[in-house]
């Protein structure tokens, strides 16, 4: 039996003007060679705790800077267990975080790196749930964005309140 991959995926957003949430994707080559929209993803080393492994990988495959991402959650963990991979035997754990991009979007870069072809989008939620093809991943993200809306609505009653207050 093989070693169980610890891997990651990560689920960027960052708010526009509006406080609306807008994700980033990246186009890849899956396993099947096809090209499809993903979120960033990538493998935790052994010597790594989840939350590290997290903040490097974005940083690394997206060129944004560690001080600029805020790791919000831990949001799923799922395995991946298969035998019918072109590269053999799949063995693979993965966890799901969502994480907040607090710069400017316009200085994200992408780089050519481990078989991805680093077109990227800033999508809103209609997008996101048009372009990305697995089912789990588009569900954890209409769980973010509810999550981030009913944030804005919380802190909306709280501006309110504290206007009053002075």
């Amino acid at each position: 039996m093989s070693d169980i991959v610890q891997s990651a995926w990560w689920i960027i957003y960052y708010l526009d003007k509006d406080w609306e949430p807008k994700y980033l994707l990246i186009k890849r080559h899956a396993l099947s060679w096809k090209i499809e929209w993903v979120a960033p993803k990538g493998k935790i080393q052994i010597w790594e705790k989840v939350e590290e492994a997290a903040l490097r990988e974005v940083s690394e495959e997206c060129w944004i800077p560690i001080k600029s991402l805020r790791l919000r959650q831990k949001i799923w963990m799922t395995s991946l267990r298969s035998t019918e991979t072109k590269k053999g035997r799949l063995d693979k754990d993965v966890t799901y975080f969502l994480m907040k991009y607090e710069g400017d979007p316009k200085d994200i870069k992408l780089i050519d790196w481990e078989g991805y072809i680093w077109i990227y989008k800033r999508a809103n939620i209609q997008e996101v749930l048009r372009l990305l093809y697995y089912e789990d991943i588009r569900e954890l993200i209409r769980k973010s964005y509810l999550n981030i809306r009913e944030e804005k609505k919380h802190r909306s009653v709280q501006q309110d309140f504290l206007k009053k207050l002075g």
